[in-house]
């Protein structure tokens, strides 16, 4: 799986397995929720002080959803 993994004694990888499956699983939330949103008020969301700016994190949002939609179509087609 992992070189870090792989270094972790046998019986510490189920807890390392299944905090990284945890993690896995919120991202995937988070990132559900962003996309449910308009990209300005995600990048709103998104914004913490001292950060890329609103308008910075639009535009990279925004950058995101066009790479996923041209790989979608990638896939797509092939």
């Amino acid at each position: 799986m992992s070189a870090y993994r792989d270094s972790l004694r046998p019986e510490q990888r189920p807890l390392y397995d299944q905090a990284i499956a945890s993690a896995g699983r919120i991202l995937a939330a988070a990132r559900q929720r962003r996309d449910s949103l308009p990209p300005e008020e995600a990048a709103r969301e998104a914004y913490v002080p001292g950060g890329p700016s609103i308008e910075e994190l639009t535009a990279l949002i925004e950058r995101h959803r066009a790479e996923a939609r041209a790989a979608q179509g990638r896939t797509a087609a092939a």
